[in-house]
């Protein structure tokens, strides 16, 4: 049977009919979730033009530096929950933990005091969950997880083709087993929509798929052979979107930006826990 991408595009008045997106995500029913206005379209907006001014004067990482075609910038934490340019296979979990205390000094004055981010994505990830409850992993020794990352991608910038599975990386050494690892679903709500480009692009082949469509590298993505051979479906997201992505599964990409706006995101990835009771979130 030829796969295909399974997805749904809903305004957030009728999300109820998704409460368990996340579920639907887990059993290989459900590819991508779009949820439109899932959190305040106004008030992201503000946050997403005041980071894309060159005089916010923001601190932001370039863990793909040296690629400059993926030269994503990302405020939040400056070690990444998975591969990068200047590290590809990974951060070790004890720089990870280090970098996530200082989360909170990144992020803070970004958004009013009656918004609390974290506390956001619970209340908005919940409505996915089946009554689960949601919250950030702690580490063993105590140190929190980052909740999420603000993300940017200016003008010419992209993500290329590739799979989230990072629960074999070594900084996963110790949230991975208390995980069930059947699939990783990235969440991603938009704060600043570019004017071209910035679509995320979902590919029908997974991990699994035989002969994926390769460069004679056998490491880059023949992108024009994967869009002739497999089922795809693109969407543009605007402030306050969210998508649910089963990104352990599903290749993906973000379309190269083009023009003076940039694309700016939040968000990380989730899981179910192995005992079936809790949704935990992290980037």
């Amino acid at each position: 049977m030829v796969r295909k991408i399974r997805s749904a595009d809903v305004d957030v008045a009728d999300a109820g009919r998704l409460a368990d997106a996340v579920d639907r995500m887990y059993a290989d029913e459900l590819d991508v979730v779009v949820i439109r206005r899932a959190l305040d379209p106004e008030r992201l907006a503000s946050v997403g033009e005041y980071l894309d001014r060159e005089d916010s004067n923001t601190g932001w990482a370039r863990p793909n530096q040296r690629m400059p075609l993926e030269d994503i910038q990302v405020l939040g934490s400056d070690i990444p929950a998975t591969p990068t340019y200047s590290a590809p296979t990974g951060a070790s979990l004890d720089s990870y933990l280090e970098s996530a205390k200082g989360h909170h000094a990144a992020i803070d004055g970004l958004f009013d005091s009656g918004f609390n981010v974290a506390d956001e994505f619970r209340r908005v990830l919940g409505q996915f969950a089946s009554g689960r409850a949601v919250d950030v992993p702690v580490a063993d020794d105590g140190r929190q997880y980052v909740p999420f990352t603000i993300r940017r991608l200016a003008d010419g910038r992209q993500i290329g083709l590739h799979h989230d599975y990072h629960y074999p990386l070594a900084l996963y050494s110790q949230l991975a087993p208390k995980l069930d690892t059947r699939t990783l679903i990235s969440f991603v709500v938009t704060l600043r929509t570019p004017l071209a480009g910035g679509e995320l692009f979902v590919y029908a082949v997974t991990p699994q798929t035989p002969d994926p469509p390769k460069m004679p590298n056998g490491f880059q993505w023949d992108l024009e052979a994967v869009e002739k051979r497999f089922d795809w479906t693109s969407c543009q997201t605007n402030p306050g979107d969210l998508f649910l992505l089963a990104s352990g599964r599903c290749l993906h990409r973000i379309g190269r930006v083009a023009g003076p706006r940039a694309r700016v995101s939040m968000g990380g990835f989730l899981a179910l826990d192995k005992d079936d009771r809790h949704v935990l979130y992290w980037s």
